[in-house]
């Protein structure tokens, strides 16, 4: 049978001028420079860096068998490893494989390894880590390393090192741009690029908004004292004159009892000295004192009798009880004047948002409102704003918002008290670039103060 030879690489004959050389039969020739013909042209056809470094280290078993493959870079970072998925840079073994690429980041040529070519330090964890064999090859600022239990044969370490140089020529074309942009269209992008960054546009801002009362008649306390029962429940239609709530009538109704008998009292004191001034000229001048008292008594008794009537609160017009829950004001004290609730008309409504303190500046009154309701986001409300708050204040969710009233254009479609939604404000129209960047311009200065 047919032999071919070739030198070998090994670079120590090479450079003591001794050209040695290996011999393999014409078939096992042929078979192995297919297999790198293929393996090569796959290598160049890679459009990834992670495509090449995956190749590099588990497709090359088709040339020479081996147990483990590693590319990483001459620092000590791994870049890809046989069989696995990850990188285990942060474990032993990576750990362990950084030290040893940083160790030969110095070999110029390819270097048959074992743990007799390292120091110490580094040889106490070969067995662990490594089998018997190793093969370095650098690439410049990375380099292959392979390893199995048998020592590579020359035409192995022939085969590998012509890899090892189709590996680095594909990482390099696949991390340099692939077509160079010419001046005219880079000046044609720049054109495009900064008429879209002119382009008009609106600004707009949104904000959760709800369905208030346009116009509604605030229920309050009329009386100082304690909130006995609600009469209604939340969101019920309720007539004029229908009893809202009552506070509760204990105090009154002992202070009217004692104010009762002292007025008892007092007139009949009154009516004593009356009948006795005829003979004692001294109670002819308590008369006009008792009589005083008498009706002072009276007064005060007129008086508690108004504010026991006044307790149990009427509807002042017909419409929808709006409050939340009955129960947060049963037994809570109350003062005069205070709001308990209110009645509204359900058609006569409007749009609230709460519109964000850094948004706010871009509201106006007169501008355009888009209402989506939860219940019907594809049938938007429009409206026009009419009042801004001057002062934010906090919600319930903690957050710190501006009140916008809204009032809606299309006086038929009217939607119902308390239903939730979006908000879109129209502000004024600004450049697209200004749109896009106003946001980040306005964080940066906060955070630098610039």
């Amino acid at each position: 049978m047919a032999k071919s030879c070739w030198p070998s690489p090994d670079p120590a004959s090479i450079a003591a001028g001794v050209t040695l050389s290996f011999c393999a039969s014409r078939p096992v020739m042929n078979d192995a420079l297919l297999r790198l013909l293929d393996l090569e042209q796959r290598l160049l056809g890679a459009q990834r860096s992670v495509e090449v470094a995956f190749l590099a280290v588990n497709m090359a078993h088709a040339l020479v068998p081996y147990r483990q493959g590693v590319l990483a870079g001459i620092r000590g970072e791994i870049v890809a490893l046989s069989g696995a998925t990850t990188v285990p840079e942060a474990t032993p073994y990576g750990l362990w494989l950084g030290r040893l690429f940083r160790h030969l980041a110095a070999t110029p040529a390819a270097r048959p390894l074992t743990a007799l070519d390292l120091p110490p330090a580094l040889a106490e964890g070969w067995a662990d880590w490594l089998p018997a064999q190793a093969l370095f090859l650098p690439l410049g600022d990375e380099a292959l390393l392979y390893a199995r239990d048998e020592p590579f044969s020359p035409p192995d370490i022939a085969l590998l090192t012509h890899l090892a140089a189709v590996v680095r020529a594909a990482r390099r074309s696949v991390a340099r741009p692939r077509r160079s942009i010419s001046r005219a269209r880079l000046l044609l992008g720049g054109v495009v690029g900064l008429g879209i960054a002119l382009l008009p546009v609106t600004e707009s801002v949104l904000a959760p908004a709800d369905a208030v009362p346009a116009h509604p008649v605030v229920v309050r306390a009329p009386l100082e004292g304690v909130v006995d029962h609600v009469a209604v429940a939340p969101n019920e239609s309720v007539q004029e004159g229908q009893v809202l709530f009552q506070l509760n009538a204990t105090t009154l109704t002992g202070a009217l009892d004692v104010a009762r008998q002292q007025l008892g009292t007092a007139q009949a004191e009154y009516r004593q000295a009356a009948q006795a001034m005829v003979f004692d000229a001294k109670a002819k001048a308590q008369v006009p004192l008792l009589q005083g008292k008498a009706e002072e008594k009276a007064a005060e008794v007129r008086l508690l009798e108004s504010q026991l009537a006044r307790i149990t609160t009427r509807a002042p017009r017909a419409g929808v009880a709006v409050f939340d829950d009955p129960s947060d004001w049963i037994g809570k004290p109350v003062v005069v004047g205070e709001k308990v609730m209110a009645v509204a008309d359900p058609e006569d409504t409007e749009v609230e948002a709460w519109v964000a303190v850094t948004d706010v500046g871009w509201v106006r009154p007169g501008a355009r409102l888009t209402l989506f309701l939860n219940t019907a986001p594809l049938s938007p409300l429009r409206a026009r704003v009419t009042a801004v708050a001057y002062e934010a204040v906090v919600r319930p969710d903690a957050s710190v918002a501006h009140r916008v009233r809204a009032r809606l254009e299309d006086a038929e479609v009217r939607p119902r008290l308390g239903l939730k939604g979006t908000a879109r404000i129209e502000g004024e129209t600004v450049p697209l670039v200004w749109w896009v960047l106003r946001k980040p311009l306005t964080t940066l200065r906060q955070r630098l103060g610039v």
